[in-house]
């Protein structure tokens, strides 16, 4: 980017303030910024001018902004504000201080098996949070694993991120990095989450080892390898690997997305066990292989009583299929099968079952249940143990797991109080306490802050607490009062407060109280500015004469007609007529000094 291009984004929106970039990618410049309104730094993607014209890429760059603003999740970059700008576009996002876990892997090597199995657990915890809202990452590398000082993880660049209620079939030219991605995705063929898994699968190889699984001079090199060849252990290029950890990583790497962990959640149960001696969830102690090939996958531990409940199934299953097969063998002319029971087990089991009685699994319904498991059957129709035709469907039920009911907060920064009023409503929100501070930079009864922040999550019915602007601070009318209470509440302003004194007069007779304020009530402030507060006194005071431009005879004999001690002070000067003359005095004219007091006169030498 040139001088005048960063020139031209020295200020984005009147409110992010451009430090230095700090990034650049294919299609965006990230850059540091500030923002003014909430006094924060803010990492800012900006799309880059080549692109901004072209429709695709503003609409996958939306996209992103639109994405991220919905994952509100402690190991994903949170967006705070999107826009448009000087013909392109902009995201503002969280800054995240550290390094990309691609530089950490350059320059530390292979990561102690520990770290690989943190950073792992808040990558998929991440992850899990994107699936659940139905989202595919589909660019998970080191480059856009972005990792704290503490080891905090944050997952950024969802620019390529894809709904599962949409067509994510994409060509390689255009999605992913060829060392990262899936073998379905190398072929173009529909993805689902399973292909984040591989992904992170490399990932993790590449944090254990340095280096990843697959190289080739080019893309399409890289990309078969990732279909067709099967990638050496760890173990076998280094010593010291912790045989549970490599399981886990080269079972994210089967090339059937079948065949991987069905979901994160998984993955992550296996991760946080490594170290133990509990077997993991694809062990032999946790699947059920029988003569016909029937796989049953294990599930969470808490799930035991289902756990017993889907091994029972396939026992059944077993005895009514060679039931069915030996009947079948005695009898001709029959086309019917009984229906086997394919309630509380996943639908993926269910689907393979149903297949061996040459009948079709039908998903007609999916329902929030406390009881089942998310992915599993909690009805079917015809029910188990019927007779029908071969080749009929079966109707199910699929569990959406457990419902989590809450809201998302808005941003209400920047509205009035009427409009955010309205906003809480539509939601089904309420306004909460109100309270007021100044502002420098939101005009008066304008909202400056909020509590819960924005796109935090909140319960039906919740109230937000909100901070309301009272414009730009300025010093309030304290003449009259008294010295010890206008002090104290300049100071609670955060001014600093100084005092000089000033004899009784007609109106004020007596002492201790305001009888001035410089600078003068209604001027602006800003904190920590100095006020100083006229007080009056009975003491006697002597009123210091001006003698500035005085000849120093001139300013000496005023100053003894007055009675009125002094002191000189010579400065240097660059005109011979101002040698010999006051330029300068301390306390200035009309200020009161005590009986006694000195006034310095500064003289041109």
């Amino acid at each position: 980017m040139s001088d005048k291009d960063f020139r031209e984004y020295k200020l984005i929106s009147q409110r992010y303030r451009i430090i230095k970039k700090i990034a650049s990618g294919g299609m965006a410049d990230i850059f540091l910024g500030d923002d003014l309104k909430l006094n924060r730094k803010v990492a800012i993607k900006i799309l880059s001018a080549n692109y901004a014209g072209d429709r695709n890429f503003v609409a996958r760059f939306k996209s992103e902004a639109q994405i991220l603003a919905r994952l509100n999740h402690p190991n994903i970059v949170q967006v705070y504000d999107w826009g448009e700008f000087n013909s392109s576009y902009f995201i503002c996002m969280e800054y995240v201080e550290g390094e990309s876990l691609k530089e950490i892997i350059e320059k530390k090597g292979p990561l102690p098996p520990e770290t690989v199995a943190d950073y792992a657990i808040q990558i998929s915890s991440a992850l899990l949070m994107a699936h659940k809202n139905n989202l595919v990452h589909r660019d998970i590398k080191p480059q856009n694993i972005l990792v704290t000082p503490e080891g905090k993880v944050k997952v950024a660049d969802f620019g390529i991120a894809k709904s599962l209620t949409v067509d994510v079939t994409k060509t390689l030219n255009i999605i992913g990095t060829a060392h990262y991605i899936s073998p379905e995705q190398a072929k173009g063929e529909v993805l689902d989450h399973r292909t984040d898994i591989y992904s992170l699968g490399i990932v993790l190889y590449e944090m254990l080892t340095a280096d990843v699984p697959f190289r080739g001079g080019n893309s399409i090199d890289i990309s078969l390898k990732h279909i067709y060849e099967k990638p050496l252990k760890p173990s076998e290029l280094m010593e010291n690997i912790p045989d549970k950890l490599e399981k886990i990583i080269m079972h994210c790497l089967e090339k059937t997305p079948l065949a991987r962990y069905p979901t994160v959640r998984e993955l992550i149960g296996d991760l946080q066990k490594y170290e133990t001696d509990q077997p993991l969830s694809f062990s032999a102690k946790g699947q059920n292989l029988n003569r016909a090939g029937v796989f049953i996958k294990k599930i969470r531990p808490r799930l035991a009583t289902i756990i017993m409940a889907a091994f029972m199934v396939v026992f059944l299953v077993l005895f009514i299929f060679y039931s069915y097969k030996y009947y079948n063998d005695k009898t001709t002319g029959h086309a019917m099968v009984l229906v086997p029971p394919v309630e509380n087990i996943p639908a993926e089991n269910a689907k393979e079952i149903l297949s061996l009685f040459n009948l079709n699994l039908i998903i007609t319904d999916e329902i929030y249940s406390s009881e089942t498991p998310e992915g599993f059957i909690t009805e079917q129709t015809p029910a188990p143990g019927k007779n029908i035709l071969a080749g009929s469907n079966i109707e199910v039920t699929i569990s959406r797991g457990q419902e989590i009911i809450y809201i998302l907060t808005p941003n209400l920064i920047g509205l009035s109080q009427e409009d955010a009023t309205q906003i809480l409503e539509d939601l089904g929100l309420v306004k909460g306490n109100i309270s007021k501070e100044y502002s420098s930079v939101f005009k008066e009864n304008l909202i400056i802050d909020q509590k819960p922040k924005f796109n935090e999550e909140i319960d039906p019915g919740g109230s937000v607490n909100i901070t309301v602007s009272k414009g730009e601070d300025t010093i309030p009318n304290i003449i009259g009062q008294d010295f010890i209470s206008a002090s104290d509440y300049l100071k609670s302003l955060g001014l600093i407060v100084i005092s000089s004194k000033a004899p009784l007069t007609d109106t004020v007779n007596e002492p201790g109280i305001v009888m001035g304020v410089i600078p003068s009530p209604g001027s602006k402030f800003k904190v920590n500015s100095v006020v100083e507060l006229v007080i009056s006194t009975n003491d006697p005071l002597v009123l210091v004469p001006d003698l500035i431009q005085l000849d120093l005879e001139q300013a000496e004999s005023k100053l003894d007609l007055e009675g009125i001690n002094y002191e000189i002070s010579y400065i240097s000067t660059d005109y011979s007529v101002q040698e010999g003359t006051v330029l300068g005095q301390y306390p200035e004219a009309g200020a009161y000094i005590s009986p006694g007091s000195s006034v310095i006169l500064f003289v041109g030498s």
